[in-house]
């Protein structure tokens, strides 16, 4: 949102003087977060008004005069001037030291200058008096700027012009709770607040019908209010010059009069209006119903709209002339030879407005403020203040029926509430009466003792207040949280204990992250599809009520879609890839509670990779291991995400605590993965259900001398599983053994069917010297000896 500082001058008359930027400040620590401050017009940024003193001939130079100008500070500036005009007693235009002007450079190309305390000619110079064509309100360079006597010395020149805007930019999500904040009299109430100024007068409520045959009708319960008058005898032709600058700083399009006067209107108040051609009109009731199933309306933004029960529309006895909220239609929008009008000012449900809006693709002023609870008092006053506006701009104009359907006043709000709770919930010790005078400056009227009043709520801030916490927070946060010093606790605070499974998480992602693989995060919805393909039961699903889309109906029960998904799109680009992801697995818990798992899930894949199982699995081994778990596997029997013959049980202290298998060919091809996937998953709650708290990993520095590779290739039955072959190796080899890799698995000629060869690379070194012969000899005959007793045969 944009919040033009010249309407909030016209809001508060009578505010003390305060540069834009410090404004800006004071907003961002009170009210909240001012992402930005724009200026419109030409920068006279530094530029005041000053007051000729003296003005004599420069003792060096005569085209130069030496002058003392008072610019409003604690003393005159001496500034020496070329201008063959400048004399005692002018009022000029004086750019300070520091300030940055843009005028015609000598060539008729635009120069930037910055000016700075300088002598010219031996003479001290302390700014410059400005010509019009070097400030950019025009192109006279004949002369310094003369301005009227009646202004102050030391006025901003752009306030004192009226030249230009300070323009503060607000983002939207800042003041979504905040429903008085879209439309600078919330603004203006606000700025009255910090600066402990008078409160900007109140809009006009009061409401009386005059129907004179007109009437309003609401059938359909997503309108609460509707306000409407019947004007005629206006025209539409060019809005004024500060309307139009205003609707533009706030950046609004000037469209002509009767839509300016409703922009106008929305933006200084807050409540959307419309203005319909009583040309259009059919009847003398104005009826807010459903939309009709398949009801057509062309709307202001040159597109037709088929419209639904769930919309909302203002319609005449005949048609829908505008979608409730949104957009106003086509037929009914006013014209150049526009004579009469309906002003409309209306609340509605928030919930409907942003269906319609959604639904059709809208994009509107209105909707965003009626989405946000447009309080029924709002409807009178917008209706009143468009009316003023016309009558002052359209002379001759008269309103000839006035007429309302719905609450014009919402139920008032009290809370109860003891002052004393201000400082003692928020560290601020100014005191009952500081609290009093806060709230009251906020609008809110506050009766009662200290330690038991009751705060009336304004209304244009009953949406966001409702209990004694809000009004802690508005006392405050006017108060400035800022002046809150930091301070020590006043009790010994002793460190919490670890969260074992918060550990286990994060030592895992490292271990994981330490082997190549690549941490993702994927939604956690499922499809029906991949729940069928996972032979989830029905029973073990869990349902959304609001699928965030149609095909999202269950929260996940495994991470593997989501992951696969991931290898899909990134191997398009990638020749390889490994990734995990340690999040949440869902199902039905007791009653309707949910059931949530902690698990962690990776998959490898690439070009060209025959068995990727094998990397999954030893990934799977080093994360445990990273968890200070001495782990191991066994051959398991694979279910509906496994392969026969690659599926193996991780275990910790002899207990399954994950699994590592291959992606069977359909969930491959169901997710669009080119070629072969291993995956494992860890349930890092049964591991540590199992194993107890992760125990530190022992630093062992690397050796300093030389390691030994051996290999060895065994021909075994094709039933014997390489852990049996890795965990002999791993026993005879014992502390010499520091690595053991497998090399691959050959199945052919010349061996005989249901044989195969195994070849490993055993690597051994010690910590405490160079092996020798003998320490290598005597480690290789340990590894042949436990191998020889699993059944395997050395060849070579």
């Amino acid at each position: 949102m944009r919040v033009s500082l010249s309407w909030i001058r016209r809001l508060l008359p009578h505010a003390p003087a305060i540069s834009d930027q410090d404004l800006s400040d004071r907003l961002s620590v009170h009210t909240c977060e001012i992402e930005a401050v724009h200026r419109t017009g030409p920068n006279l940024d530094g530029v005041v008004v000053g007051k000729v003193l003296t003005c004599d001939k420069h003792p060096g130079a005569d085209r130069l005069r030496c002058t003392t100008v008072d610019a409003g500070g604690p003393s005159p500036l001496k500034i020496v001037c070329g201008a063959p005009n400048v004399a005692v007693g002018q009022t000029v235009a004086v750019a300070t030291v520091g300030t940055t002007l843009t005028m015609p450079g000598k060539d008729g190309k635009p120069a930037t200058i910055t000016i700075k305390e300088a002598k010219l000619r031996g003479e001290l110079s302390q700014g410059m008096i400005c010509a019009e064509d070097e400030l950019g309100l025009g192109a006279s360079h004949d002369g310094v700027m003369i301005l009227a006597d009646a202004l102050v010395a030391g006025t901003p020149l752009a306030v004192a012009l009226g030249v230009g805007d300070a323009v503060l930019e607000v983002s939207n999500t800042a003041i979504t709770h905040r429903a008085d904040l879209w439309g600078h009299l919330g603004w203006a109430r606000e700025v009255a607040a910090v600066l402990e100024t008078a409160a900007p007068a109140e809009p006009d409520l009061a409401w009386n019908d005059a129907p004179a045959g007109w009437s309003a009708r609401r059938a359909d319960p997503g309108c609460w209010t509707y306000c409407g008058a019947v004007v005629e005898g206006v025209s539409n032709g060019e809005s004024p010059r500060w309307m139009r600058d205003l609707l533009e700083a706030a950046g609004v399009r000037p469209l002509g009069l009767l839509i300016d006067v409703t922009n106008f209107v929305m933006l200084e108040l807050g409540e959307p209006m419309h203005a319909f051609d009583l040309r259009a009109f059919r009847g003398r009731e104005v009826l807010v119903r459903a939309a009709r199933p398949g009801e057509k309306l062309a709307t202001l933004d040159n597109r037709e709209h088929e419209l639904g029960p769930d919309d909302v529309v203002i319609a005449d006895g005949e048609h829908a002339l505008a979608v409730a909220g949104v957009i106003g239609g086509a037929a009914s929008a006013v014209a150049a030879d526009t004579t009469a009008i309906l002003l409309e000012a209306a609340s509605f449900v928030p919930e409907r407005i942003r269906r319609s809006r959604l639904r059709h693709g809208f994009s509107t002023d209105s909707a965003a403020r009626f989405e946000k609870t447009i309080q029924p008092e709002l409807c009178p006053a917008a209706i009143n203040r468009a009316v003023a506006l016309l009558a002052e701009l359209c002379p001759g104009c008269r309103v000839t029926a006035r007429f309302h359907d719905g609450l014009l006043a919402g139920e008032a709000r009290s809370v109860a509430f003891d002052l004393g709770q201000a400082d003692a919930l928020t560290g601020f010790r100014d005191g009952p009466a500081a609290a009093r005078a806060r709230l009251s400056r906020l609008g809110f009227h506050v009766a009662g003792s200290d330690e038991a009043c009751t705060v009336a709520v304004p209304w244009w801030r009953r949406k966001d207040v409702s209990a004694a916490a809000d009004l802690v927070e508005e006392a405050g946060r006017l108060a400035g949280w800022s002046r809150l010093a930091p301070e020590v606790p006043r009790l010994p605070a002793a460190t919490p204990r670890a969260n074992p499974l918060r550990s286990s998480e994060h030592r895992l992602r490292d271990a994981l992250s330490a082997q190549g693989l690549d941490e993702v995060c994927t939604y956690v919805f499922a499809s029906p599809a991949w729940c069928d393909a996972l032979a989830v039961p029905e029973e073990r699903r869990l349902r959304l009520e609001h699928p965030p889309q149609p095909e999202w109906t269950y929260l996940r029960p495994s991470l593997l879609p989501g992951l696969l998904r991931a290898v899909a799109e990134n191997r398009k680009h990638m020749p390889a890839l490994a990734c995990y992801e340690i999040g949440k697995c869902y199902g039905p818990g007791l009653g309707s509670a949910c059931d949530e798992v902690l698990v962690a899930t990776g998959v490898v894949a690439a070009a060209d990779d025959a068995a990727p199982f094998f990397a999954a699995r030893d990934a799977a081994l080093a994360g445990l291991a990273g968890l200070g778990h001495q782990a191991s596997f066994r051959p398991a029997e694979p279910g509906v995400d496994g392969v026969l013959g690659r599926t193996v049980e991780l275990l910790v202290a002899g207990k399954p605590v994950g699994l590592a298998s291959e992606i069977p060919r359909r969930l491959r091809e169901m997710a669009g993965c080119p070629e072969r996937v291993g995956w494992f998953r860890l349930d890092l709650e049964r591991l540590l259900a199992v194993a107890g708290e992760p125990a530190p990993v022992r630093l062992v520095m690397p050796s300093r001398f030389q390691s030994v590779a051996n290999d060895f290739t065994w021909e075994c039955d094709e039933a014997l599983p390489f852990a049996s072959i890795a965990g002999a190796v791993r026993q005879a080899g014992s502390t010499l053994l520091t690595d053991l890799v497998l090399v691959g698995i050959y199945r052919g000629a010349p061996y005989a069917a249901g044989r195969k060869a195994v070849t490993i690379t055993a690597t051994l070194q010690s910590q405490d010297k160079t092996l020798d012969e003998a320490d290598i000899a005597g480690a290789r005959e340990r590894i042949l000896a436990a191998v020889v007793r699993t059944g395997a045969v050395l060849r070579g």
